[in-house]
């Protein structure tokens, strides 16, 4: 069993009620943002408006000035449609993409070809049992955003733990005021808040190339573990 730097051993399971697959008993209707079901749903219906089609701006141009060393592993958690999933890949890197929804994940599948991808619709907060110290970087992108506040903590400490002891999280996160989510409530102490207790944060800024609509409502974030 792996711990994070963060001072507290990880539960003996990391399947919560709500943070995964949703019961069978459940229907969509009572489904919330902590089910799997609420998220396919939104993908029923196609009403992923976070979407873009494109991989995120900030995340290319980091990647171009600082890429990552090569064959560096990488995981993306919540991945969606997978657009940075797929530009990360065709860099090279030995990517896994993470998400609750079986349709994010099979529009990953029927597009990676022999990309360098391990797709996988499950729950982010087990991936310890299978992945502890196995990642040089985290790729974030709005998936903390979408992850109530209470279980903030434990998402903070799951990061933590998958990744290697000299990893480090990138992150390109959206801010927003609003109580009621997803998004969830996420403001620039909100993240220093949360991050620092297993995190050094080494760079934080206001991107100049977000996408249109999102252009100063998002901070990019790097960070590594701490010692």
């Amino acid at each position: 069993r792996y711990r994070g730097v963060c001072g507290r051993p990880l539960p003996l399971t990391g399947r919560f009620f709500g943070i995964g697959i949703v019961p069978e008993n459940m229907s969509n209707e009572n489904a919330t943002p902590r089910d799997a079901a609420y998220w396919q749903a939104i993908y029923d219906e196609d009403d992923i408006g976070w979407d873009k089609g494109v991989p995120a701006p900030p995340f290319v141009r980091l990647l171009k000035e600082h890429p990552f060393p090569e064959g560096s592993r990488v995981l993306v958690p919540g991945c969606g449609l997978g657009h940075e999933v797929l530009f990360l890949a065709g860099l090279g890197y030995q990517v896994t993409a993470v998400d609750f929804a079986k349709s994010a994940i099979d529009g990953i599948r029927s597009r990676m070809g022999a990309l360098p991808i391990r797709a996988l619709q499950r729950d982010i907060f087990n991936l310890d049992e299978d992945y502890g110290g196995h990642f040089n970087y985290v790729l974030e992108h709005t998936c903390f955003c979408a992850i109530p506040m209470e279980m903030r903590p434990r998402y903070v400490e799951i990061m933590d733990t998958v990744l290697k002891s000299d990893g480090q999280l990138v992150g390109l996160f959206y801010e927003t005021d609003a109580e009621e989510g997803p998004p969830f409530k996420t403001t620039r102490a909100h993240i220093q808040q949360h991050f620092e207790t297993c995190f050094e944060i080494t760079r934080m800024e206001r991107p100049s190339d977000s996408f249109e609509g999102r252009m100063g409502k998002e901070w990019l974030v790097e960070m590594k573990k701490r010692d």
